[in-house]
């Protein structure tokens, strides 16, 4: 990248820090007005149309089933019915004005980030917006808005970040390590057969740590600084493996600071002059609940996200989780496809696997000849 095209990418980059302040101030003057000054008025979808179908029918005299009464004395007793007007221009009006403020109903799809998920699995399935009180939907959605804002701080906080976050995931023995590997230029990920990755290994250029090849295992993410020893575990790279097998109780994560002797037209991925870098590699997906969870927590700091398929069993269960739920924050998810040479019909797995995609992640399907 030449000086231009840095130069339009800084640029870029304060225009959308500007746009992320200004979307925060708005966030929090509409929370603001709403927690003190009146609140908000939430609008209701179509599907709060629905018309409650248990109760009687308007106007149907209450029947006694039975009495003590004689029937002589049940009808003394029984009072007159009232006259009822069956129907006037006045009803005819209202009928034709109820219908004509559909217009003013919302379709679920335009609240995609405001939208107050309140469905009742004994309702059916239908919205009970209209049957909360204002308070509490004015409570609700300020709710919702401190989770907007929050997201938008992470947003900033990556945007400030000249770094770039790279996630290589898929299931076991996708062959995640031995792609990091291949990017890195050096073998600094056990692989194996047997499952090797139980953490998440973030891989950097040595530059960030004084130009010192080492790990930092880490307790805790959020706590982690490389300048307070107090926040990880030094390891030299010799023992890498055993630490990634055995340590995944005690640690979170590792943080492994590595050189890259590429030069010339091969210069270091990691470290281009340009942004540094960083390279995760992840656990399997399918290996348990817990380390996926954390892998979709995860999903707002990452970048570009990288998915490794093994050609031989498409796309798991649990793959076809990720790549829906990746597909909220990302438009398009590169797929490397492994082990693909020791497929023999490799036109039908070809075509199986985009249909596969086609279905997970649209935009990366229909832009698959420029990624």
């Amino acid at each position: 990248m030449n000086s231009t095209q840095d130069q339009l990418f800084a640029d870029k980059c304060r225009r959308l820090h500007t746009y992320l302040l200004g979307t925060k101030a708005l966030l929090r003057e509409i929370g603001e007005y709403n927690r003190t000054k009146w609140p908000v008025h939430y609008p209701l979808t179509r599907l709060a149309q629905n018309p409650p179908q248990s109760y009687p029918a308007q106007g149907a005299p209450l029947r006694r089933s039975n009495s003590m009464l004689s029937p002589e004395a049940a009808s003394e007793a029984a009072e007159p019915q009232g006259l009822r007007r069956a129907q006037t221009a006045e009803d005819i009006l209202d009928s034709n004005a109820s219908s004509s403020d559909d217009w003013r109903l919302l379709d679920p799809s335009d609240l995609s980030v405001l939208r107050l998920d309140l469905r009742l699995s004994n309702h059916g399935g239908s919205d009970v917006m209209g049957s909360l009180e204002q308070s509490s939907i004015a409570r609700l959605f300020d709710e919702r808005l401190t989770q907007c804002e929050g997201h938008v701080d992470k947003l900033i906080a990556r945007v400030a970040d000249r770094s770039s976050k790279i996630l290589v995931t898929g299931d076991l023995n996708a062959g995640k390590s031995t792609l990091v590997n291949a990017l890195v230029g050096r073998d600094i990920l056990p692989s194996d057969q047997q499952p090797c990755t139980m953490l998440f290994c973030e891989v950097l250029d040595a530059s960030l740590n004084g130009d010192v090849e080492e790990i930092h295992a880490v307790p805790s993410i959020d706590l982690y600084d490389r300048q307070n020893p107090a926040t990880f575990v030094a390891v030299p790279m010799r023992d890498l493996e055993d630490i990634v097998m055995d340590n995944e109780e005690q640690f979170q994560q590792l943080k492994i600071y590595t050189r890259d002797s590429r030069t010339g037209e091969k210069a270091s991925l990691l470290h281009n002059g340009v942004v540094n870098v960083a390279l995760i590699d992840s656990p399997g997906l399918n290996r348990d609940s817990l380390k996926t969870t954390q892998l979709f927590a995860r999903q707002e700091e990452i970048d570009v996200v990288v998915f490794v398929v093994n050609a031989e069993n498409h796309f798991t269960l649990s793959g076809q989780d990720f790549l829906l739920n990746a597909g909220n924050e990302k438009a398009h998810i590169f797929i490397v496809v492994n082990r693909f040479d020791a497929i023999r019909r490799k036109d039908r797995c070809e075509r199986m696997i985009l249909d596969q995609i086609r279905h997970l992640s649209p935009l990366t399907y229909a832009e698959r000849e420029d990624l």
